[in-house]
């Protein structure tokens, strides 16, 4: 049975499995009135194993709006939060404040994009906080099967493209320092952007509830509700609600070109298919939301399948995102 969403809230945790927490908040891209209102949500797991004992491992970033919520949840289980897995490269913008708020904890960050953000960049001048960072790469997380294979399972996709933090000192860095400018100028300097840098996304597998959480190589699936709650026209209009979609024909963030990058990440995903999965949710999803359930494991893999084929991300040999990749540009590279 997938994760039980029906009391879930900006206000305090939910409870959604047995030993499966939720935390959330409301955030906007950018920090920005322009953009859809998002949920922002960190999982959290009662876990048991031999490095530190039963204890409370995090998946996700939220904002430090949700610290005083795992918090909360310390107090009632009796447990103690003691690892932090961050999504992939995208969240990283209140890692300093999980840090500091929980200095006894360990975390795991990505080593291909996050190190260089303006935010990584000064947390890693700081020993203290470096010496607690796992950094990983993918697509396999050895650390974390042996600590937590029993109730989960990582999977990690490296070859997507996003822009180069550092050269965007427009956009936003943290919630002190938000995008800057208004609708036009953002759309101008998104125009300018490229995609050249790797990033990594990790999604989890819940084993006992069958639930499959992913992450921003696919479109965040934005209730009509959410996308209303922009201040910017153009984006109410033009945004589509209820998407289940890869980001891999989209221009921000995007597929790679390179014929052994597609290979690699249609490899990356192929076992995904295999899984027994009853519940698709993502981080931003609206409150209450799933993406999709489905019947049983037969009806996922036929469904996201369908999904799969519209950016050639079925074929596990990559050639179908390949050719598709590289008709959109209309150009090839080899």
């Amino acid at each position: 049975m997938p994760f039980d969403l029906s009391q879930e809230s900006i206000e305090g945790y939910c409870k959604v499995f047995e030993g499966v927490y939720v935390v959330t908040e409301y955030h906007r891209p950018g920090f920005s009135e322009m953009m859809p209102r998002l949920t922002n949500r960190g999982f959290i797991f009662e876990a048991d194993n031999k490095k530190n004992g039963r204890h409370l491992m995090m998946s996700g970033i939220p904002g430090d709006e949700c610290i005083p919520k795992v918090q909360a949840i310390e107090k009632d289980t009796g447990l103690k939060l003691k690892k932090i897995v961050c999504s992939g490269d995208f969240h990283h913008m209140a890692m300093k404040a999980w840090l500091d708020a929980y200095p006894e904890a360990q975390f795991v960050h990505s080593k291909l994009r996050f190190p260089q953000t303006r935010n990584g960049t000064e947390i890693f001048q700081n020993e203290d906080y470096k010496k607690r960072i796992e950094l990983v790469e993918g697509p396999t997380f050895p650390s974390l099967k042996e600590e937590y294979g029993d109730i989960l399972e990582f999977y990690g996709f490296n070859q997507f493209l996003m822009y180069d933090d550092n050269k965007q000192s427009w956009s936003a860095k943290n919630k002190n320092e938000p995008v800057k400018g208004g609708m036009l100028s953002m759309m101008k300097n998104m125009s300018k952007m490229e995609c050249t840098e790797r990033f990594l996304c990790v999604w989890f597998y819940h084993k006992s509830s069958k639930e499959l959480v992913l992450e921003h190589n696919f479109d965040m699936c934005l209730s009509k509700d959410q996308i209303n709650q922009s201040s910017a026209f153009m984006i109410r209009m033009t945004s589509k609600s209820n998407q289940f979609a890869s980001n891999a024909m989209k221009p921000l963030p995007c597929a790679p070109k390179d014929r052994d990058a597609c290979r690699l990440h249609c490899e990356q995903m192929a076992p995904i298919l295999d899984l027994d999965v009853e519940g698709v949710l993502d981080y931003h999803t609206d409150l209450k939301m799933h993406i999709r359930t489905y019947a049983n494991k037969d009806e996922f893999k036929e469904e996201f399948t369908k999904v799969l084929k519209k950016s050639g991300e079925h074929d596990p040999t990559g050639e179908a995102l390949f050719n598709l990749k590289n008709k959109q540009s209309g150009c090839v590279i080899s």
